[in-house]
């Protein structure tokens, strides 16, 4: 169970890369078709749509990746390794998706997509970064006002007894 709890961070990680290795392998008209109906729905241009879905994706890689990151080192976060672990397997595995998108018919592989994803991956490792200094600052608080409530009722239980003698 241990084992389980430690590492349950690992998953999302992963799923993240096979979404992105399951998108990069869909060939050219397929991809077209994607984006274009993804497009009409927003109401925004097939290009644009494709950078946000590259944005998106790798955001949440570098997302996952640090939490993954964060829970094997849980009382030391956030270090600058911490922060630089993510990033770099979000543009390794960029660029590797990059490569991989050159072995699929119709489809091309592109330096600005590897810099999309690496921006990407930095705004996740931030974005994640922001939720759990305020999560640990909500908690801290939480925590402050249970004692004051604490102190409050262990008052009134004085008050009650010392009528009561």
């Amino acid at each position: 169970m241990s084992i389980l709890r430690r590492y349950w961070r690992i998953i999302f990680p992963i799923f993240f890369v096979a979404v992105i290795w399951i998108f990069s392998s869909h060939n050219g008209d397929v991809s077209d078709n994607e984006s274009l109906f993804f497009a009409s729905l927003f109401g925004i241009s097939n290009g644009l749509i494709r950078k946000f879905a590259h944005f998106f994706l790798f955001g949440a890689l570098g997302y996952s990746t640090t939490s993954f990151i964060k829970g094997l080192h849980p009382l030391t976060f956030p270090k600058h390794t911490h922060i630089f672990y993510p990033v770099i397997v979000t543009v390794i595995y960029g660029a590797l998706d990059e490569v991989h998108q050159l072995t699929i018919a119709g489809r091309s592989g592109q330096a600005s997509d590897v810099l999309i994803d690496a921006l990407a991956g930095i705004a996740g490792v931030l974005a994640y970064i922001a939720y759990f200094c305020f999560y640990r600052l909500w908690r801290a608080k939480r925590a402050a006002v249970k004692a004051v409530i604490d102190e409050q009722q262990a008052n009134i239980q004085d008050l009650i007894q010392d009528k009561t003698a």
